[in-house]
């Protein structure tokens, strides 16, 4: 029962809302938005908007029709958007225009359907603005801590999953501003927060190794489970080769069941093969698990004389059909 009075009361509030906007042809709108009146007050305006005067800026939008208010709201706000220099007086102010509920709506004609939507789109871009403005301020916050040894990665990246992505995509961008000492501090608490080990992806992990070429971040990353952000951190280090600490985290990779294809692949596809991924592929092709993988790719990549001689020379069954299953698979 309280339920049924509950979703009358939704309706009731919504059926008002609609009521309260006023239907106006789009045409009315575009007039409304050129006239003189509104394209000088406008101006005006736009002087008190860049003071931060908003009790004298309020007054003066008062004293306007409200078609023309709304007109010069949202031309105003455009200024804002094009200016794209914020405070908290500013702020506020647009945050108080995206909540604002509409007071005009239009009607235009879809295919073969009428569609009623809101005559001004002010509020939207002021949203968007104050976001952006509020993740810029975090950013700063957030390099200011980093700097003082004071951020708390486990702690900063918490939230619902949509403020852990904003999170982590501010990290991510601002990463490079931070000083090696800040990188550093940050790793360390890789080593001593458990409550990283439970981050929803790999993006910081990923950023900090590649960032600082840390072994133990790498350590970190390769045995997490795949993603876009350890699949893109192996792509780029394969970019890379052969610089020997890179062939040595390409080596490493091979331990991820997911990566372990392409790490292969990007190792032997050096030229020249560097000696450390050499002997590092000629002890793989002695197992029974990747020893097959490696010697196909080693076949298909123009070392099939190499693979003869080592089956031929070894003792050990396992490279011998190794290297006659990858002889099998070549077309």
């Amino acid at each position: 029962m309280r339920q049924g009075w509950c979703m009358m009361l939704l309706l009731l509030a919504g059926s008002l809302e609609s009521a309260m906007a006023a239907e106006v042809s789009v045409q009315e709108v575009k007039l409304a938005a050129s006239s003189p009146q509104v394209q000088n007050r406008v101006a005006a305006l736009t002087t008190l908007y860049d003071r931060s005067d908003f009790r004298a800026l309020e007054f003066n939008l008062s004293q306007l029709a409200l078609l023309h208010q709304e007109a010069v709201r949202a031309q105003l706000v455009q200024h804002a958007v094009d200016s794209g220099e914020l405070d908290q007086a500013k702020a506020t102010w647009l945050q108080a225009q995206a909540e604002r509920k509409p007071a005009f709506t239009v009607v235009e004609q879809g295919d073969g359907y009428l569609v009623t939507q809101s005559a001004f789109h002010y509020g939207a871009q002021a949203r968007g603005l104050v976001m952006q403005w509020q993740q810029m301020l975090l950013a700063q916050d957030m390099v200011r801590q980093a700097e003082a040894g004071d951020l708390v990665l486990s702690t900063w990246l918490t939230g619902d999953l949509r403020t852990q992505k904003t999170r982590r995509d501010i990290f991510l961008k601002h990463l490079p501003q931070l000083s090696e000492q800040a990188v550093a501090k940050l790793i360390l608490q890789f080593t001593s927060d458990t409550k990283l080990m439970w981050l929803p992806d790999n993006g910081v992990i990923a950023r900090l190794a590649a960032t600082s070429g840390d072994e133990q971040m790498y350590h970190l990353l390769w045995r997490r489970r795949t993603d876009q952000y350890s699949l893109a951190e192996l792509n780029r280090l394969a970019a890379q080769a052969p610089v020997p600490n890179v062939v040595e985290q390409l080596i490493a990779a091979t331990i991820n069941p997911s990566l372990k294809p392409l790490a292969y692949k990007a190792l032997i596809t050096l030229k020249p093969l560097p000696l450390t991924a050499r002997e590092f592929l000629r002890e793989k092709l002695d197992e029974v698990d990747d020893g097959q993988m490696v010697a196909y790719e080693l076949a298909q990549h123009g070392y099939v004389q190499w693979l003869e001689q080592l089956a031929s020379d070894s003792r050990n069954q396992v490279v011998r059909n190794n290297f006659k299953a990858a002889m099998a698979k070549l077309p």
